[in-house]
Protein backbone atom coordinates (compact mmCIF):
# COMPACT_ATOMS: atom_id res chain seq x y z
CA UNK A 1 0.00 0.00 0.00
CA UNK A 2 1.29 3.33 -0.85
CA UNK A 3 2.41 5.16 2.18
CA UNK A 4 0.32 8.63 1.59
CA UNK A 5 -2.86 5.90 1.82
CA UNK A 6 -1.11 4.20 4.61
CA UNK A 7 -1.23 7.41 6.36
CA UNK A 8 -4.85 8.20 5.79
CA UNK A 9 -6.12 4.66 6.41
CA UNK A 10 -4.36 4.66 9.86
CA UNK A 11 -5.50 8.50 10.81
CA UNK A 12 -9.29 6.65 9.80
CA UNK A 13 -9.05 3.81 11.78
CA UNK A 14 -7.50 5.62 14.97
CA UNK A 15 -10.56 8.21 14.56
CA UNK A 16 -8.44 10.83 15.31
CA UNK A 17 -11.03 13.33 14.09
CA UNK A 18 -13.96 11.73 16.37
CA UNK A 19 -13.12 14.45 18.49
CA UNK A 20 -15.02 17.38 18.08
CA UNK A 21 -12.63 19.72 19.85
CA UNK A 22 -9.92 18.32 17.42
CA UNK A 23 -11.65 18.56 14.42
CA UNK A 24 -12.90 22.22 15.28
CA UNK A 25 -9.24 22.88 15.68
CA UNK A 26 -8.41 21.38 11.87
CA UNK A 27 -11.47 23.38 10.44
CA UNK A 28 -9.93 26.43 12.01
CA UNK A 29 -6.48 26.37 10.67
CA UNK A 30 -7.93 25.62 7.34
CA UNK A 31 -10.13 28.76 7.74
CA UNK A 32 -7.19 30.95 8.87
CA UNK A 33 -4.73 29.49 5.94
CA UNK A 34 -7.61 31.23 3.38
CA UNK A 35 -7.86 34.16 4.80
CA UNK A 36 -5.00 35.29 4.85
CA UNK A 37 -4.07 33.98 1.55
CA UNK A 38 -8.18 35.77 -0.32
CA UNK A 39 -6.29 37.88 -2.89
CA UNK A 40 -3.94 35.08 -4.24
CA UNK A 41 -6.75 32.87 -4.61
CA UNK A 42 -9.21 35.35 -6.18
CA UNK A 43 -6.73 36.52 -8.40
CA UNK A 44 -6.63 33.07 -9.59
CA UNK A 45 -9.55 32.08 -9.96
CA UNK A 46 -10.34 35.59 -12.10
CA UNK A 47 -7.21 34.03 -14.40
CA UNK A 48 -8.33 30.75 -15.17
CA UNK A 49 -12.09 32.24 -15.52
CA UNK A 50 -12.19 35.50 -16.53
CA UNK A 51 -15.24 36.28 -14.66
CA UNK A 52 -16.21 39.47 -13.22
CA UNK A 53 -15.07 40.63 -10.48
CA UNK A 54 -18.69 40.07 -8.50
CA UNK A 55 -18.76 36.69 -9.56
CA UNK A 56 -15.18 35.58 -8.18
CA UNK A 57 -16.07 37.29 -4.72
CA UNK A 58 -19.27 35.88 -4.25
CA UNK A 59 -17.62 32.75 -5.04
CA UNK A 60 -14.89 33.30 -2.12
CA UNK A 61 -17.76 34.42 0.01
CA UNK A 62 -19.93 31.32 -0.50
CA UNK A 63 -17.31 28.78 -0.11
CA UNK A 64 -15.87 30.60 3.55
CA UNK A 65 -19.42 31.06 4.37
CA UNK A 66 -19.71 27.41 4.34
CA UNK A 67 -16.49 26.79 6.10
CA UNK A 68 -17.42 29.51 8.72
CA UNK A 69 -21.24 27.51 9.21
CA UNK A 70 -19.68 24.31 9.37
CA UNK A 71 -17.31 25.33 12.08
CA UNK A 72 -20.39 26.48 14.10
CA UNK A 73 -22.43 23.24 13.41
CA UNK A 74 -19.96 21.57 15.59
CA UNK A 75 -20.98 21.59 19.67
CA UNK A 76 -18.49 19.82 21.13
CA UNK A 77 -20.20 19.51 24.44
CA UNK A 78 -23.57 18.25 22.77
CA UNK A 79 -21.75 15.72 20.60
CA UNK A 80 -19.65 14.30 23.78
CA UNK A 81 -23.07 14.13 25.62
CA UNK A 82 -24.67 12.15 22.91
CA UNK A 83 -21.11 10.05 22.94
CA UNK A 84 -21.73 9.11 26.60
CA UNK A 85 -25.91 9.02 26.46
CA UNK A 86 -26.02 5.39 26.81
CA UNK A 87 -23.36 5.77 29.89
CA UNK A 88 -25.70 8.16 31.16
CA UNK A 89 -29.03 5.64 30.46
CA UNK A 90 -30.49 7.48 27.73
CA UNK A 91 -30.76 6.53 24.43
CA UNK A 92 -29.07 7.79 21.62
CA UNK A 93 -31.63 6.90 18.37
CA UNK A 94 -29.66 9.69 16.42
CA UNK A 95 -26.04 7.98 16.82
CA UNK A 96 -24.72 8.50 13.48
CA UNK A 97 -20.64 7.66 13.08
CA UNK A 98 -17.82 8.70 10.55
CA UNK A 99 -17.61 6.81 7.32
CA UNK A 100 -13.87 6.83 7.38
CA UNK A 101 -12.85 8.37 4.11
CA UNK A 102 -14.28 10.69 1.70
CA UNK A 103 -12.92 10.81 -1.74
CA UNK A 104 -13.50 14.13 -3.25
CA UNK A 105 -13.78 14.47 -7.19
CA UNK A 106 -14.12 18.25 -7.31
CA UNK A 107 -15.18 19.84 -10.26
CA UNK A 108 -13.07 22.89 -12.52
CA UNK A 109 -16.81 24.86 -12.35
CA UNK A 110 -16.33 27.50 -9.91
CA UNK A 111 -13.50 25.09 -8.22
CA UNK A 112 -12.36 26.55 -4.60
CA UNK A 113 -16.33 26.70 -3.46
CA UNK A 114 -17.06 23.10 -5.01
CA UNK A 115 -14.07 21.53 -3.32
CA UNK A 116 -14.54 23.86 -0.03
CA UNK A 117 -18.63 22.66 -0.44
CA UNK A 118 -17.38 18.57 -0.01
CA UNK A 119 -14.75 19.28 2.40
CA UNK A 120 -15.38 21.04 4.99
CA UNK A 121 -18.62 19.24 5.90
CA UNK A 122 -16.79 15.95 5.37
CA UNK A 123 -14.11 17.03 8.01
CA UNK A 124 -16.52 18.32 10.26
CA UNK A 125 -18.34 14.38 10.31
CA UNK A 126 -14.99 13.38 11.69
CA UNK A 127 -13.81 11.73 8.16
CA UNK A 128 -10.00 11.85 6.23
CA UNK A 129 -10.23 13.72 2.67
CA UNK A 130 -8.64 11.95 -0.18
CA UNK A 131 -8.45 14.51 -2.87
CA UNK A 132 -8.36 12.95 -6.36
CA UNK A 133 -7.87 15.69 -9.29
CA UNK A 134 -5.80 15.32 -12.63
CA UNK A 135 -3.06 17.58 -13.70
CA UNK A 136 -3.84 21.20 -15.73
CA UNK A 137 -2.85 23.94 -16.26
CA UNK A 138 -5.28 25.85 -14.03
CA UNK A 139 -3.90 28.03 -11.30
CA UNK A 140 -6.88 27.75 -8.86
CA UNK A 141 -6.28 23.87 -7.93
CA UNK A 142 -2.76 23.93 -6.96
CA UNK A 143 -2.70 26.65 -5.35
CA UNK A 144 -5.95 25.89 -3.15
CA UNK A 145 -5.03 22.58 -2.48
CA UNK A 146 -1.45 23.53 -1.43
CA UNK A 147 -2.77 25.93 1.40
CA UNK A 148 -5.52 23.28 2.36
CA UNK A 149 -2.40 20.79 2.66
CA UNK A 150 -0.26 22.79 4.58
CA UNK A 151 -3.47 24.04 6.93
CA UNK A 152 -4.27 20.81 7.64
CA UNK A 153 -2.74 17.05 9.49
CA UNK A 154 -0.97 15.47 6.75
CA UNK A 155 -2.31 12.70 7.69
CA UNK A 156 -5.85 13.23 7.44
CA UNK A 157 -5.71 14.75 4.31
CA UNK A 158 -4.30 14.15 0.34
CA UNK A 159 -4.21 14.96 -2.97
CA UNK A 160 -3.96 12.59 -5.82
CA UNK A 161 -3.31 12.88 -9.44
CA UNK A 162 -4.16 9.26 -10.17
CA UNK A 163 -7.44 7.23 -9.99
CA UNK A 164 -7.75 6.35 -6.15
CA UNK A 165 -8.68 2.46 -5.98
CA UNK A 166 -10.89 0.90 -3.56
CA UNK A 167 -7.83 -1.29 -2.98
CA UNK A 168 -5.83 1.46 -2.04
CA UNK A 169 -7.59 2.93 0.93
CA UNK A 170 -8.69 -0.86 2.08
CA UNK A 171 -10.62 1.20 4.71
CA UNK A 172 -14.66 1.77 4.56
CA UNK A 173 -15.13 5.25 2.15
CA UNK A 174 -17.52 7.06 0.68
CA UNK A 175 -16.65 9.22 -2.88
CA UNK A 176 -18.27 12.74 -4.14
CA UNK A 177 -18.27 12.72 -7.74
CA UNK A 178 -18.73 15.85 -8.95
CA UNK A 179 -18.15 15.03 -12.47
CA UNK A 180 -20.39 12.29 -12.94
CA UNK A 181 -19.87 8.56 -13.19
CA UNK A 182 -22.00 5.62 -14.89
CA UNK A 183 -21.74 3.95 -11.38
CA UNK A 184 -24.06 4.80 -8.69
CA UNK A 185 -23.34 2.71 -5.58
CA UNK A 186 -24.58 3.24 -2.41
CA UNK A 187 -21.68 4.78 -0.89
CA UNK A 188 -21.07 7.34 -3.44
CA UNK A 189 -22.17 10.88 -3.15
CA UNK A 190 -22.94 11.25 -7.73
CA UNK A 191 -23.35 14.58 -9.43
CA UNK A 192 -24.87 14.37 -12.66
CA UNK A 193 -23.88 17.96 -14.72
CA UNK A 194 -25.43 16.64 -17.72
CA UNK A 195 -28.72 16.68 -16.66
CA UNK A 196 -30.80 19.60 -18.46
CA UNK A 197 -32.21 22.12 -16.41
CA UNK A 198 -35.92 23.63 -18.18
CA UNK A 199 -37.74 26.81 -17.12
CA UNK A 200 -41.71 27.12 -17.78
CA UNK A 201 -43.07 30.58 -18.38
CA UNK A 202 -47.01 31.11 -18.03
CA UNK A 203 -48.81 33.63 -19.59
CA UNK A 204 -49.82 34.87 -15.62
CA UNK A 205 -46.56 35.13 -15.36
CA UNK A 206 -44.00 38.51 -14.09
CA UNK A 207 -43.10 38.19 -17.37
CA UNK A 208 -40.77 41.14 -16.75
CA UNK A 209 -39.15 39.43 -13.40
CA UNK A 210 -38.89 36.19 -15.13
CA UNK A 211 -36.79 37.72 -18.35
CA UNK A 212 -34.50 38.93 -15.77
CA UNK A 213 -34.42 36.24 -13.55
CA UNK A 214 -33.46 33.98 -16.67
CA UNK A 215 -31.33 35.72 -18.79
CA UNK A 216 -29.16 36.25 -15.48
CA UNK A 217 -28.49 32.49 -14.52
CA UNK A 218 -28.38 31.73 -18.05
CA UNK A 219 -25.45 34.28 -18.54
CA UNK A 220 -23.66 34.88 -15.35
CA UNK A 221 -20.30 32.77 -14.71
CA UNK A 222 -19.84 32.89 -18.57
CA UNK A 223 -22.78 30.55 -19.21
CA UNK A 224 -21.02 27.88 -17.45
CA UNK A 225 -22.90 27.20 -14.15
CA UNK A 226 -25.20 23.37 -14.82
CA UNK A 227 -28.02 24.82 -13.42
CA UNK A 228 -28.12 27.53 -15.98
CA UNK A 229 -31.25 26.92 -17.95
CA UNK A 230 -31.07 25.36 -20.91
CA UNK A 231 -34.24 25.87 -22.55
CA UNK A 232 -37.26 27.86 -21.79
CA UNK A 233 -41.02 26.70 -22.83
CA UNK A 234 -43.07 29.86 -22.59
CA UNK A 235 -46.77 29.86 -23.41
CA UNK A 236 -47.52 31.38 -26.76
CA UNK A 237 -49.46 33.73 -25.53
CA UNK A 238 -46.86 35.79 -24.35
CA UNK A 239 -44.20 34.63 -26.20
CA UNK A 240 -43.69 38.00 -28.03
CA UNK A 241 -43.91 40.08 -24.58
CA UNK A 242 -41.60 37.65 -23.01
CA UNK A 243 -39.11 37.81 -25.82
CA UNK A 244 -39.21 41.47 -25.81
CA UNK A 245 -38.88 41.55 -22.09
CA UNK A 246 -35.29 39.18 -22.62
CA UNK A 247 -34.02 41.55 -25.06
CA UNK A 248 -34.57 44.54 -22.93
CA UNK A 249 -32.78 42.41 -19.92
CA UNK A 250 -29.91 41.15 -22.24
CA UNK A 251 -29.09 45.11 -22.51
CA UNK A 252 -28.29 45.58 -18.99
CA UNK A 253 -26.77 41.87 -17.92
CA UNK A 254 -24.98 40.83 -21.44
CA UNK A 255 -23.51 43.94 -21.56
CA UNK A 256 -21.92 43.40 -17.77
CA UNK A 257 -20.98 39.97 -17.85
CA UNK A 258 -17.86 40.06 -20.18
CA UNK A 259 -17.57 38.70 -23.74
CA UNK A 260 -18.04 34.94 -24.57
CA UNK A 261 -15.13 33.30 -26.54
CA UNK A 262 -15.56 34.31 -30.17
CA UNK A 263 -14.75 31.07 -31.90
CA UNK A 264 -17.18 28.98 -29.51
CA UNK A 265 -19.92 31.21 -30.19
CA UNK A 266 -19.36 31.45 -34.03
CA UNK A 267 -19.36 27.67 -34.59
CA UNK A 268 -22.18 27.34 -32.43
CA UNK A 269 -24.00 29.66 -34.65
CA UNK A 270 -22.71 28.35 -37.71
CA UNK A 271 -24.13 24.72 -36.52
CA UNK A 272 -27.42 26.43 -35.37
CA UNK A 273 -27.67 28.38 -38.64
CA UNK A 274 -27.74 25.21 -40.69
CA UNK A 275 -29.90 23.33 -39.40
CA UNK A 276 -32.37 26.12 -39.71
CA UNK A 277 -35.14 25.53 -37.29
CA UNK A 278 -34.71 28.17 -35.22
CA UNK A 279 -34.17 32.25 -34.94
CA UNK A 280 -31.70 35.09 -33.85
CA UNK A 281 -33.86 37.22 -31.13
CA UNK A 282 -30.94 39.38 -30.13
CA UNK A 283 -27.32 39.12 -30.28
CA UNK A 284 -24.32 40.94 -28.15
CA UNK A 285 -20.68 40.35 -27.00
CA UNK A 286 -21.34 38.37 -24.14
CA UNK A 287 -24.33 35.95 -25.67
CA UNK A 288 -27.15 35.19 -28.08
CA UNK A 289 -31.10 34.18 -27.24
CA UNK A 290 -32.71 31.91 -29.63
CA UNK A 291 -36.22 31.18 -30.59
CA UNK A 292 -36.61 27.29 -31.58
CA UNK A 293 -39.61 27.53 -34.13
CA UNK A 294 -39.50 23.35 -34.74
CA UNK A 295 -39.14 20.95 -32.00
CA UNK A 296 -37.56 18.42 -34.12
CA UNK A 297 -34.33 20.93 -33.21
CA UNK A 298 -31.15 19.33 -31.24
CA UNK A 299 -31.37 22.23 -28.95
CA UNK A 300 -34.56 20.66 -27.44
CA UNK A 301 -32.99 18.33 -25.34
CA UNK A 302 -28.95 19.39 -25.83
CA UNK A 303 -26.99 20.38 -22.64
CA UNK A 304 -26.33 24.12 -23.40
CA UNK A 305 -22.59 25.26 -22.58
CA UNK A 306 -22.69 27.82 -25.38
CA UNK A 307 -23.78 31.51 -24.15
CA UNK A 308 -27.38 30.67 -25.24
CA UNK A 309 -30.72 31.22 -24.31
CA UNK A 310 -33.03 29.01 -25.70
CA UNK A 311 -36.69 29.73 -26.10
CA UNK A 312 -39.67 27.80 -27.39
CA UNK A 313 -43.59 28.90 -27.26
CA UNK A 314 -46.02 25.86 -25.74
CA UNK A 315 -49.85 26.06 -26.52
CA UNK A 316 -50.71 25.28 -22.59
CA UNK A 317 -49.13 24.28 -19.50
CA UNK A 318 -49.72 20.44 -20.36
CA UNK A 319 -48.09 20.97 -23.05
CA UNK A 320 -45.00 22.24 -21.76
CA UNK A 321 -44.92 19.19 -18.80
CA UNK A 322 -45.06 17.02 -22.02
CA UNK A 323 -41.99 18.61 -23.49
CA UNK A 324 -39.88 18.51 -20.13
CA UNK A 325 -41.02 14.69 -19.87
CA UNK A 326 -38.77 14.39 -23.37
CA UNK A 327 -36.15 15.81 -21.87
CA UNK A 328 -35.37 12.85 -18.85
CA UNK A 329 -34.77 13.97 -15.03
CA UNK A 330 -34.22 17.25 -14.42
CA UNK A 331 -31.57 18.74 -12.07
CA UNK A 332 -33.78 21.57 -11.40
CA UNK A 333 -36.97 23.43 -12.94
CA UNK A 334 -37.84 27.12 -12.34
CA UNK A 335 -41.58 27.86 -12.74
CA UNK A 336 -42.78 31.17 -13.40
CA UNK A 337 -46.46 31.61 -12.58
CA UNK A 338 -49.24 31.80 -10.05
CA UNK A 339 -48.41 29.83 -6.84
CA UNK A 340 -51.86 27.48 -7.47
CA UNK A 341 -50.71 26.78 -11.13
CA UNK A 342 -47.18 26.42 -9.73
CA UNK A 343 -48.70 23.51 -7.57
CA UNK A 344 -50.00 22.07 -10.41
CA UNK A 345 -46.88 22.28 -13.01
CA UNK A 346 -44.70 21.24 -9.88
CA UNK A 347 -46.49 17.98 -9.41
CA UNK A 348 -45.88 16.60 -12.34
CA UNK A 349 -42.07 17.87 -13.24
CA UNK A 350 -39.58 15.43 -13.20
CA UNK A 351 -37.22 17.25 -11.77
CA UNK A 352 -34.64 17.17 -8.73
CA UNK A 353 -36.03 20.13 -7.19
CA UNK A 354 -38.47 23.13 -8.07
CA UNK A 355 -38.10 27.15 -8.00
CA UNK A 356 -41.17 29.25 -8.30
CA UNK A 357 -40.99 32.56 -9.42
CA UNK A 358 -37.30 32.93 -8.53
CA UNK A 359 -33.38 31.26 -9.38
CA UNK A 360 -31.63 31.62 -6.26
CA UNK A 361 -28.31 32.88 -7.72
CA UNK A 362 -26.28 31.16 -5.35
CA UNK A 363 -27.37 27.84 -7.25
CA UNK A 364 -25.33 28.97 -10.00
CA UNK A 365 -21.91 28.07 -7.92
CA UNK A 366 -20.64 24.94 -7.27
CA UNK A 367 -21.60 21.42 -8.20
CA UNK A 368 -24.95 19.85 -9.17
CA UNK A 369 -26.35 18.49 -6.09
CA UNK A 370 -26.07 14.80 -5.51
CA UNK A 371 -28.61 12.46 -7.17
CA UNK A 372 -31.26 11.91 -4.24
CA UNK A 373 -29.73 14.61 -1.95
CA UNK A 374 -31.33 18.04 -3.79
CA UNK A 375 -30.16 21.14 -2.95
CA UNK A 376 -32.37 23.49 -0.54
CA UNK A 377 -33.31 27.23 -0.87
CA UNK A 378 -29.71 27.67 0.36
CA UNK A 379 -28.40 26.17 -2.13
CA UNK A 380 -26.27 23.66 0.10
CA UNK A 381 -25.14 20.96 -1.75
CA UNK A 382 -23.75 18.24 1.37
CA UNK A 383 -24.81 18.16 4.63
CA UNK A 384 -22.30 16.62 7.47
CA UNK A 385 -25.00 13.99 7.66
CA UNK A 386 -24.45 12.95 4.10
CA UNK A 387 -20.45 12.01 5.18
CA UNK A 388 -21.54 9.44 8.56
CA UNK A 389 -23.79 6.55 8.93
CA UNK A 390 -26.64 6.07 11.37
CA UNK A 391 -25.65 4.27 14.19
CA UNK A 392 -28.56 3.95 16.38
CA UNK A 393 -27.77 2.92 20.11
CA UNK A 394 -31.15 1.88 23.06
CA UNK A 395 -30.74 1.12 26.50
CA UNK A 396 -34.71 1.79 27.43
CA UNK A 397 -36.76 -1.02 26.56
CA UNK A 398 -40.33 0.11 24.71
CA UNK A 399 -43.47 -0.51 26.22
CA UNK A 400 -44.29 -3.07 23.35
CA UNK A 401 -41.18 -4.67 23.77
CA UNK A 402 -41.93 -5.24 27.23
CA UNK A 403 -45.62 -6.39 26.61
CA UNK A 404 -44.00 -9.12 24.18
CA UNK A 405 -41.42 -10.35 26.72
CA UNK A 406 -44.49 -10.88 29.31
CA UNK A 407 -46.85 -13.10 26.61
CA UNK A 408 -44.15 -14.98 25.23
CA UNK A 409 -42.24 -15.84 28.66
CA UNK A 410 -45.93 -16.63 30.81
CA UNK A 411 -48.61 -15.63 28.76
CA UNK A 412 -52.26 -16.65 30.47
CA UNK A 413 -55.35 -16.83 28.42
CA UNK A 414 -56.71 -13.90 29.32
CA UNK A 415 -53.54 -12.05 27.75
CA UNK A 416 -54.15 -13.93 24.34
CA UNK A 417 -57.54 -13.44 24.59
CA UNK A 418 -56.72 -9.45 24.75
CA UNK A 419 -54.13 -9.85 21.91
CA UNK A 420 -56.91 -11.07 19.86
CA UNK A 421 -59.36 -8.48 20.57
CA UNK A 422 -57.02 -5.72 19.93
CA UNK A 423 -55.81 -7.28 16.46
CA UNK A 424 -59.06 -8.20 15.22
CA UNK A 425 -60.48 -4.09 16.50
CA UNK A 426 -61.71 -2.61 13.54
CA UNK A 427 -60.05 0.90 12.40
CA UNK A 428 -62.23 3.78 12.46
CA UNK A 429 -64.21 5.58 9.63
CA UNK A 430 -61.79 7.72 7.64
CA UNK A 431 -63.68 11.48 7.43
CA UNK A 432 -62.64 13.18 4.36
CA UNK A 433 -60.67 16.52 5.18
CA UNK A 434 -62.19 19.49 4.31
CA UNK A 435 -61.29 21.18 0.84
CA UNK A 436 -58.43 23.46 2.23
CA UNK A 437 -56.83 24.29 -0.59
CA UNK A 438 -59.70 25.71 -2.58
CA UNK A 439 -60.91 24.36 -6.17
CA UNK A 440 -58.58 22.29 -8.07
CA UNK A 441 -56.91 22.74 -11.26
CA UNK A 442 -59.43 20.33 -13.00
CA UNK A 443 -62.19 21.13 -11.20
CA UNK A 444 -61.49 24.80 -11.99
CA UNK A 445 -61.62 23.57 -15.71
CA UNK A 446 -64.93 22.04 -15.44
CA UNK A 447 -66.87 24.48 -13.46
CA UNK A 448 -65.53 26.99 -16.42
CA UNK A 449 -66.68 24.77 -18.97
CA UNK A 450 -70.09 24.53 -17.08
CA UNK A 451 -70.55 28.10 -16.29
CA UNK A 452 -69.44 28.69 -20.31
CA UNK A 453 -72.82 25.91 -21.29
CA UNK A 454 -74.86 27.21 -19.09
CA UNK A 455 -74.24 30.75 -20.54
CA UNK A 456 -74.60 29.20 -24.07
CA UNK A 457 -77.87 27.47 -23.05
CA UNK A 458 -79.35 30.37 -21.67
CA UNK A 459 -78.76 32.57 -24.59
CA UNK A 460 -80.02 30.70 -26.65
CA UNK A 461 -83.13 30.13 -24.80
CA UNK A 462 -83.51 33.65 -24.23
CA UNK A 463 -83.19 34.00 -28.14
CA UNK A 464 -85.77 31.71 -28.98
CA UNK A 465 -88.29 33.36 -26.24
CA UNK A 466 -87.80 36.61 -28.28
CA UNK A 467 -88.30 35.53 -32.00
CA UNK A 468 -91.61 33.41 -29.96
CA UNK A 469 -92.83 36.46 -28.80
CA UNK A 470 -91.88 38.91 -31.62
CA UNK A 471 -93.44 36.10 -33.80
CA UNK A 472 -96.54 35.84 -31.96
CA UNK A 473 -96.87 40.00 -31.36
CA UNK A 474 -97.24 40.44 -34.86
CA UNK A 475 -100.13 37.71 -35.16
CA UNK A 476 -99.13 34.48 -34.60
CA UNK A 477 -100.63 31.24 -36.33
CA UNK A 478 -103.16 33.06 -39.28
CA UNK A 479 -105.77 30.84 -40.13
CA UNK A 480 -107.49 30.96 -43.35
CA UNK A 481 -104.57 31.22 -45.39
CA UNK A 482 -105.17 29.36 -47.83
Amino acid sequence: MPRPYSNVRSAAIDGRLHNPIYAKEQLKQLHDVLSQNASDIQQAITRDTAHRSSEVKVEYWLAMRCLAEVYSSLDAKKLLEDEYAIAAGRDAPHAREPVGIVVVEPTLHTFFHSLVSAVAPALAAGNCVVIQLEQSMLETPPLVLGLIGGALDPDIFHVSTTKVQPADLAHRHLRVQQNGSEELLANNLVSHPDHLVAAVVERDANIPAAARALVLARFALRSTSPYSPDIVFVNEWVKKEFLLAVTQACVQVLEDVGSSKNRRRKSFLEEVTKEGFVSVVSMGKGGVVLDIENRESFLLGRKLREPCLAIHAVTSVDDAIDMTKKLGRLSAAYVFTTPATAKYVCQFLDSEASFVNHIPPVLLFGPVSPIGKPTGASGARYRTSDFTLPRPQYITPTETSSRVSNVLLSASPRDLTALDREALAQLPSMKRPDNIGGIGFFNQGILTGGVLLLATVISCSGGVIYCASRWWSLGGPRLGWF
